[in-house]
């Protein structure tokens, strides 16, 4: 035996001594030896962490979604009814009568709602149905006309159902009929795209040349306003003029 690899008792005591300097094995055992049901127990307060960060993120994202949605629906109850009432020129119960003028005038105060301070609250589907009405009345006002001319009734039906498509979209801006959820926002996606294709097909029937014809009727004479009479009272009597008897 050799006795040179043996260690000599005073090595021995050192060892003693040092020991617990010394790991007696890899740091790799001390994982190894963690309870499965404390590893469960740390992944569990990490995923808890996580979700708690996530959850308090998308609760922060929704309520800051809801004031907004509340600020923008209060902004258009203010500035809507003025766009409901001028199209009720083109009412459906009862009709109304829509001279070029008057039509003219419709177009003017449309075009001054949208851009004075109420079109930047359309939604895009309002707006959609409010540049259908406005797409609608440039061509019939490029028809020839006189200012006291009423517009025809296919013209005027034309007229009618664009602005009733537009105060459809208005009223679901507002929710005001009914609340929104998937299968209402479903079946209104489906309901705008069969009002843009009416509204394309309405404003295709007013551009035809045989169109011209039927846009506006003239108003009959004896709905005219009078002309303004020049013919002296019965009671004007002429006084005489000097020399004349």
């Amino acid at each position: 035996m050799d006795h040179a690899t043996l260690p000599t008792p005073m090595e021995d005591q050192l060892q003693c001594d040092l020991g617990y300097l010394v790991p007696s094995q890899p740091l790799h055992a001390e994982v190894r030896d963690v309870s499965p049901e404390v590893l469960v127990a740390i992944v569990t307060g990490v995923v808890g962490l996580i979700s708690a960060a996530a959850l308090a993120l998308v609760n922060s994202a929704i309520t800051a979604r809801a004031g907004i949605d509340e600020d923008l629906r209060a902004k258009r109850f203010a500035a809507y009814p003025k766009l409901w009432s001028a199209t009720g020129a083109a009412s459906r119960w009862p009709r109304s009568t829509v001279t070029k003028q008057s039509l003219e005038e419709l177009h003017e105060k449309l075009r001054s709602w949208y851009y004075g301070n109420g079109g930047v609250f359309l939604s895009a589907t309002a707006r959609e149905r409010y540049g259908d009405v406005q797409r609608l009345i440039g061509p019939i006002l490029a028809r020839p006309g006189d200012p006291s001319d009423e517009l025809a009734e296919g013209r005027y039906t034309d007229l009618m159902d664009s602005a009733s498509a537009l105060r459809t979209a208005l009223t679901e801006d507002l929710d005001t009929r009914r609340r929104r959820s998937f299968w209402e926002k479903r079946r209104r996606r489906r309901w705008h795209k069969r009002a843009g294709r009416a509204a394309d097909e309405r404003i295709r029937r007013v551009g035809e040349v045989e169109a011209a014809a039927r846009t506006w009727v003239a108003t009959p004479p004896t709905q005219r306003e009078p002309a303004a009479s020049h013919t002296r009272p019965p009671w004007f009597r002429r006084r005489p003029q000097p020399g004349r008897h």
